[in-house]
């Protein structure tokens, strides 16, 4: 499994794949399904964010699709090495469309955590990821803290956006899911905005609207692209 503790730990957001292997094929987080609540449950009985993201981490789908994972089984039953690159550290290294993820660092746009100095990247316009020395920090971060890291990971780089007290929204690749503990919650469609223009709307975010209208959302969408 992918997913975004892996990311902060080991440098990968994408699947880790050699160019040219058969598995060499860039699977993406999809953020909106970590959103999902996990059928039968019910909304109220999480009473905070970290109590949703506990639930929701074993069905977070940043991860390769099941069909691949038996693919990597069976190949691992017969004693075929994985086509998964290991630098000297013996890490994980991520590779996306045949560039290891370090490589396309030196050309990502780069954002720095003012508080803990860490810093991460946006690949394609929409999607963070840690490497080297910055991921490491992460992971002691939160080793030393206690935080659960796919937590900390989204409120540091914006893809956990606390509303009010009550109400929280979180960023996917393709839309926004704003949920309440009282049980309300929306999907708003983002898929067209680039990960600078959410962030620049949560900036300026007007905190005492409906967030769950949907011309509340359009129209702080709007002064965004206005604004970049």
């Amino acid at each position: 499994m992918v997913n975004m503790v892996n990311t902060a730990v080991n440098s990968n957001i994408y699947a880790g794949r050699k160019p040219g292997s058969k598995y060499n094929q860039s699977h993406t987080f999809q953020q909106k399904e970590v959103l999902e609540v996990p059928d039968g449950a019910a909304v109220n009985k999480y009473a905070n964010v970290q109590e949703i993201y506990e639930a929701l981490k074993y069905n977070a789908s940043y991860r390769v699709d099941k069909q691949e994972q038996d693919e990597i089984a069976e190949k691992e039953i017969q004693n075929e090495e994985p086509e998964i690159s290991n630098d000297s550290s013996e890490k994980m290294t991520a590779w996306y469309q045949g560039v290891p993820l370090k490589e396309w660092a030196l050309t990502d746009p780069k954002y720095t955590d003012s508080e803990t100095g860490i810093s991460w990247y946006i690949r394609d316009g929409k999607y963070p990821y840690m490497v080297g020395e910055d991921a490491e920090k992460f992971r002691k971060l939160c080793e030393e803290s206690g935080e659960f890291p796919l937590k900390k990971f989204g409120e540091m780089t914006g893809l956990i956006q606390k509303l009010d007290d009550n109400t929280v929204a979180y960023v996917g690749d393709n839309g926004i899911a704003v949920k309440s503990k009282d049980g309300k919650e929306m999907f708003v469609d983002t898929s067209g905005l680039s990960y600078d223009i959410l962030m620049d709307m949560f900036r300026n975010l007007p905190r005492n609207g409906d967030f769950f209208s949907n011309k509340y959302w359009s129209d702080n969408i709007q002064k965004a692209q206005a604004r970049s």
